[in-house]
């Protein structure tokens, strides 16, 4: 049974044959934590490395199999099912399949505590367990780093280096279009505009670009319980600047990469597809109100990062906004 201890004779280094690493949260997270897979591939090269993600967040690192991650382990969150026969069936296949992986270690690639991370890693079995405050009592957490720098520093610790993280996250899929998109949806309110705002900023634009831009956002009404949707913000900004935005509805997680793969410039609050966009090389003009841009700024330095003083995106002016994107447009030029 797993000690939560890592003694002297741990798995670490070479001597790790099967490696699980544990990242079930939100998809901005589980893209944070790339540079820190990596890192195990490169370092662990004859490793067996399993990645356990949730199936939302799943197609963001499909694109790492085979080359970095050997298979993802995926699960379904019963908040997102209910907790129905199906859903019982399916946990316990995969706890079934949890526990019959033969895992020596299981890492935890988060910036802070997580009881279901912690409860997946010890039914496991695994000899070493590793997460902030567990396993190694030099790897506290401590609140000023970036989320990035979180599942890094776990990572380098588990590989026994020192090397700090790069500067911008190795994506396999990158972005080869050059469409400008405007993003509307994240999950806090601080970090949402309303849509006369976002139809002001389209008319700016579009005198500008001559252009539409795409306009994006998570799908559904915003009465959902488990994802609320955007699709009537969507559709009021829409009537408020036909002229400037053309719809590009993305029901699937897929959708959106795809979307994005057609762009070069990403304006949005903060949110996963912030952090999704910033991994695919994206430029980038982002607003933070109620988050920390020092701990979820998107990892990249091809960004201007908008933050409001009273952590209320509302607070910040289309102008404002604007000039953000004009700055992207002169270093893409300059470039």
């Amino acid at each position: 049974m797993p000690t939560d201890q890592v003694p002297d004779s741990a798995p670490a280094g070479s001597r790790i044959q099967r490696l699980l690493l544990i990242r079930n949260d939100n998809i901005g997270d589980l893209i944070c934590s790339i540079p820190a897979i990596q890192l195990c591939r490169r370092k662990l090269p004859h490793a067996v490395i399993h990645l356990l993600v949730n199936s939302y967040n799943a197609p963001v690192v499909e694109p790492l199999v085979p080359r970095w991650v050997d298979q993802l382990i995926v699960y379904r969150k019963t908040k997102h099912t209910g907790l129905t026969f199906s859903q019982m069936f399916h946990l316990a296949g995969f706890y079934g399949r949890l526990r019959l992986a033969g895992y020596d270690s299981a890492v935890m690639l988060l910036g802070g505590k997580s009881r279901q991370a912690l409860s997946f890693a010890r039914w496991t079995g695994a000899c070493a367990i590793l997460g902030y405050d567990i396993g190694i009592p030099s790897l506290a957490f401590r609140e000023g780093n970036h989320e990035v720098e979180y599942s890094w520093r776990l990572a380098a610790n588990l590989c026994g280096t020192a090397e700090p993280p790069p500067a911008s996250i190795d994506y396999p899929l990158r972005a080869a279009g050059n469409r400008l998109a405007v993003q509307i949806t994240s999950r806090k309110p601080g970090n949402r505009w309303e849509a006369s705002r976002f139809a002001g900023l389209g008319r700016k634009l579009l005198a500008q670009r001559k252009e539409k831009a795409l306009l994006l956002w998570s799908p559904g009404p915003a009465n959902t319980p488990t994802h609320p949707g955007d699709d009537e913000k969507a559709a009021e900004i829409v009537r408020l600047a036909p002229e400037a935005f053309e719809a590009c509805p993305t029901p699937r997680l897929q959708d959106l990469m795809d979307t994005l793969r057609s762009c070069d410039t990403l304006i949005t609050p903060d949110g996963g597809a912030m952090h999704l966009a910033a991994a695919m090389g994206l430029r980038l003009v982002t607003l933070f109100g109620q988050s920390d841009p020092k701990r979820w700024r998107p990892w990249t330095p091809r960004a201007q990062v908008l933050i409001s003083p009273t952590q209320n995106i509302a607070d910040i002016p289309v102008e404002a906004v604007l000039k953000a994107w004009q700055t992207v447009q002169a270093d893409k030029i300059n470039r």
